[in-house]
């Protein structure tokens, strides 16, 4: 929609407008003069609501990209902290487990650090754009990477890329058999594993406007007042989380995918009654 308030105003008193002015005197007894006054000023009336809407739409579309700018630098901060925590943890562990000796060598330092990484069957999840559990990107699905890759580095199988058959690690096609559901992992777990999804999403080249998407969705559910409200919030969030983004993988293959960062609350609360129930049967079931 073009901006209205470039529009000008028509000749009401112009020969395009001879039928409709004739018509209108006829009609309502009234002159030229006042017809073209009354058209003059519907189309004012009619043209400044189109003004103010436009206005409106440009602020609530400021206001949302300024909400996922501040969602965006939030993650960043997060994820940013918890390397640091963990390096720091890392480099004291590291000085534990030096040899006990009288002075210090001088040509000794800390050992290397590498950043977590996920398997390569979630990399390659990853950029075919697939579903894959949050547990790939946890530290205990990035360990068990590690492991995997060094106890089948012999083994190797074909697969098909670019219309190309290429070689590649064998457990780059397998599936974990340790990988744990999203509702099923610990909150902080949860909240750790989505941080490196989402630094993994960039490297796999996904549009920036599908990172926003999530990066907005993963904000608003860790900050959702269910958390604070409801004995089982954090269980409730996982819930959605991982029944949503499912859903949300899904349609993306048929082309007819939602914005996952708009949280549906009617959906929340069907989950939360659903939670509800099992522990109110299973309260029931006890006391029998």
């Amino acid at each position: 929609m073009a901006d209205p308030s470039n529009e000008v105003c028509p000749d009401f008193n112009g020969d395009a407008y001879t039928d409709i002015r004739e018509d209108i005197c006829r009609a309502t007894g009234g002159t030229q003069e006042a017809v073209v006054l009354r058209l003059s000023q519907s189309w004012t009336i009619g043209h400044n609501q189109r003004v103010n809407e436009w206005n409106q739409n440009r602020e609530r579309e400021l206001a949302d990209a300024a909400e996922v700018d501040r969602a965006r630098a939030a993650q960043e901060d997060e994820a940013r902290a918890q390397q640091e925590a963990e390096d720091e943890r890392e480099r004291v562990e590291a000085e534990k487990k030096k040899p006990k000796m009288n002075g210090f060598n001088d040509r000794a330092s800390v050992g290397d650090t590498l950043a977590p990484r996920p398997s390569q069957y979630a990399t390659q999840k990853l950029n075919n754009f697939e579903y894959i559990e949050l547990w790939y990107f946890s530290p205990d699905g990035c360990k068990e990477a590690l492991r995997t890759a060094r106890s089948v580095a012999d083994d190797f199988g074909l697969t098909r890329v670019d219309d190309q058959l290429t070689i590649r690690p064998a457990y780059a096609f397998k599936a974990s058999k340790a990988a744990i559901a999203d509702h099923d992992l610990p909150f902080s777990t949860f909240l750790r594993s989505k941080n490196l999804f989402l630094m993994q999403l960039s490297k796999a080249k996904w549009p920036q406007t599908h990172i926003d998407a999530l990066s907005l969705f993963f904000w608003r559910l860790e900050n959702h007042s269910i958390r604070n409200h409801s004995d089982l919030g954090d269980l409730v969030i996982l819930h959605y989380a991982s029944r949503v983004r499912q859903d949300w993988h899904d349609r993306l293959k048929r082309d007819e995918v939602f914005n996952i960062a708009i949280i549906n609350e009617i959906l929340l609360r069907s989950i939360n009654e659903e939670l509800w129930d099992k522990v109110r049967s299973q309260n029931f079931a006890t006391n029998q």
